[in-house]
């Protein structure tokens, strides 16, 4: 009669075991699942920008308007390559290096915030289809999105 009730509950206990290693498995798949999308989802648009400044803050203009999408041969119709000196060459107040200093994403497109020493915030657009360059409309997205960043500035950095 002993051996029978040594083996009670083992199939149970058992099949707890896998059900918990399953459930933990599956949650660390979906955390690094949300970890990776929330760090490379715009990887491509910011390796756009990140491609134009190093090439700005290299003084390398003529490849850098390239990058906007136009040639000196081919200038873009309203931002022939004079204008682009003026905004980003030395005739401009910046002082070297711009820098990213925000990003933000909307649907069509990523608005990247840079600035430098002594120049005003420029927001530039990423387009998502074609990863093209250009001025973005404001410098955050204008429709309606969780912001989950400003929501937890606001609830963990409370001023007193």
């Amino acid at each position: 009669m002993g051996s029978y009730l040594q083996t009670y509950g083992v199939e149970e206990e058992h099949r707890g075991r896998i059900i918990k290693r399953i459930l933990i498995a599956g949650g660390s798949v979906l955390a690094v699942l949300l970890v990776g999308y929330l760090l490379l989802h715009n990887y491509p648009e910011k390796r756009v920008v990140n491609s134009f400044l190093d090439k700005i803050n290299a003084r390398n203009y003529q490849g850098a308007y390239q990058e906007w999408g136009c040639t000196t041969q081919h200038p873009c119709p309203n931002y022939d390559f004079q204008r682009f000196i003026q905004d980003w060459g030395p005739g401009s107040k910046a002082q070297a290096p711009w820098k990213v200093s925000s990003v933000d994403s909307c649907k069509s497109f990523l608005t990247v915030n840079v600035q430098a020493p002594g120049a005003e915030l420029q927001s530039l657009a990423v387009q998502h289809s074609d990863k093209s360059l250009g001025f973005a409309p404001a410098s955050e997205c204008q429709e309606k999105k969780w912001r989950w960043g400003q929501f937890f500035n606001r609830v963990f950095h409370r001023s007193s």
